[in-house]
């Protein structure tokens, strides 16, 4: 199977797991695709789908903050303020 066929049948997934409320098995297809520096792009439209449906809790999971953490996105968080369902308590980040 092309690489473009799989790439469709992934983001599919993504979007059919996360509509029907299923954020585990969104986050094994976040942190199985290569999150290093020069393919984190990959990721960021598995992620996208999990946060614009935050409702069904993806932002909430605690896996949610390992991927943060994997993309570097908490540096960016310290310099610029975190996204508005995030916030830091007691010097922990916790995200609604």
């Amino acid at each position: 199977m092309p690489d473009e066929d799989a790439r469709g049948w992934q983001l599919a997934l993504a979007n059919w797991y996360m509509l029907f409320g299923f954020p585990d098995r969104q986050f094994e297809l976040v942190l199985a695709t290569d999150l290093t520096p020069l393919k984190w792009s990959d990721a960021e439209v598995l992620i996208h789908y999990g946060t614009i449906h935050r409702r069904l809790g993806f932002t909430a999971h605690p896996k949610y903050l390992e991927v943060v953490e994997e993309m570097d996105l908490i540096r960016i968080w310290e310099q610029r303020g975190p996204p508005v369902y995030c916030e830091k308590v007691d010097g922990a980040w916790v995200c609604e």
